[in-house]
């Protein structure tokens, strides 16, 4: 039996991101004395919101604090509130609060915690990490956009321009050198020579691939390494609407339209298909004053799940997997039965919140897995 606890990476991959936050954790020194500094993004869909009168309204507490070896406590905390005026924002994906902590702090090793309570609620979201301050050549890499926003709500698209930028504390560095890897895509590397105290490199990204990449910096002393920083960013090519696949992409519509629309949206003339498009996703877009469509982005993410993960040797985004998958998201946890003396190989997805387990059996021999428990929940599809 082979028990896959998949959430935290199913989670990455669909967009969903109930009950969680978005944080970045800088540190470096300033006017002789180290700080860390934590940046959170706090999305709406993991507050409590309440409804008073005509608005909704959530509290928040966050708390930065780290302990050193010997029990001593530094720490940074804030209090917040959000109201919004109408329950889709307030239950929106896509916006989120963001807060900023900073302490100073004498060098040393500390455990560190990161923490948001929504108040009004049982709710508490903690992060837990070591911290190790000392002097330094480099302080910690800043991952930014062209404007200089931490990009904590969404990852980087190929639209986008990444500005890396690194504060350099040693004098006499004669070079930095950027990295940015990922296994299967050609590296990227680039050489700044006489650093100054702010260093910075603008890195366009419409060549790149969506992927998980990792940043190094290195800062050379002639050709001696004496220092490097590591971060890590995320890219993710949004999906794009081709009127040459218009068709294709309303029937992957199944799982959120009748087929009576989805025929009416077929009948469209070729002029008017990508009008057609647009207005079917904004009157499903939650939060139509902003520019990202986070539900258009989570449900192409998911389709695009189910066919790379349910597409060999069974039906990709119309297999049980996928009309299971569709409706309630990634499992909580996934067991493998590839091989039970006198069974079909089978495969059972637990969701604890909903108290709901489904099995999927593989009958044929070719990678089709059938839902067979609970019989008949799929016939109403």
């Amino acid at each position: 039996m082979m028990h896959l606890l998949l959430a935290l990476a199913l989670l990455a991959q669909t967009g969903e991101a109930e009950y969680s936050f978005s944080h970045v954790i800088e540190q470096g020194e300033r006017d002789g004395s180290f700080y860390v500094t934590a940046y959170l993004s706090i999305p709406h869909t993991s507050l409590q919101f309440i409804k008073q009168d005509s608005v909704y309204t959530a509290r928040y507490h966050v708390i930065l604090q780290l302990m050193d070896r010997r029990k001593n406590i530094y720490g940074d905390e804030r209090f917040g509130d959000v109201i919004v005026t109408d329950a889709n924002t307030a239950k929106s994906k896509s916006l989120a609060v963001t807060e900023t902590l900073n302490v100073l702090l004498p060098r040393g090793r500390y455990n560190a915690n990161l923490s948001v309570a929504a108040l009004g609620a049982t709710r508490r979201i903690e992060k837990e990490f070591d911290v190790e301050i000392f002097h330094r050549a480099l302080g910690s890499l800043r991952i930014t956009d062209a404007n200089g926003s931490r990009m904590l709500e969404r990852p980087f698209d190929s639209r986008d321009t990444m500005l890396v930028s690194v504060s350099v504390y040693e004098d006499g560095l004669d070079s930095l050198l950027l990295e940015i890897t990922r296994p299967g895509a050609p590296d990227y590397n680039k050489t700044l020579t006489e650093p100054d105290s702010q260093a910075s490199w603008s890195v366009a990204l419409e060549d790149f691939s969506s992927g998980d990449y990792q940043l190094w910096m290195k800062a050379f002393q002639g050709k001696k390494a004496v220092d490097e920083r590591k971060a890590l960013f995320v890219l993710r090519n949004p999906f794009r609407f081709d009127p040459g696949r218009y068709e294709e992409l309303v029937e992957k519509l199944i799982y959120i339209t009748t087929f009576g629309e989805r025929e009416r949206m077929k009948s469209v003339p070729p002029e008017a298909r990508q009008a057609t498009w647009d207005s079917f996703w904004r009157a499903n877009d939650p939060t139509p004053q902003t520019d990202y469509n986070e539900e258009l982005e989570s449900y192409f993410a998911k389709i695009s799940y189910c066919e790379r993960n349910f597409g060999y040797g069974d039906k990709g985004y119309l297999s049980d997997r996928a009309r299971i998958y569709m409706r309630f998201g990634p499992p909580d946890e996934i067991e493998d039965h590839p091989f039970e003396p006198n069974r079909y190989p089978y495969i059972v997805w637990t969701y604890n919140l909903q108290g709901m387990q489904f099995i999927f059996e593989e009958r044929l021999g070719f990678g089709e897995y059938e839902l067979v428990y609970p019989q008949g929940f799929l016939s109403p599809w």
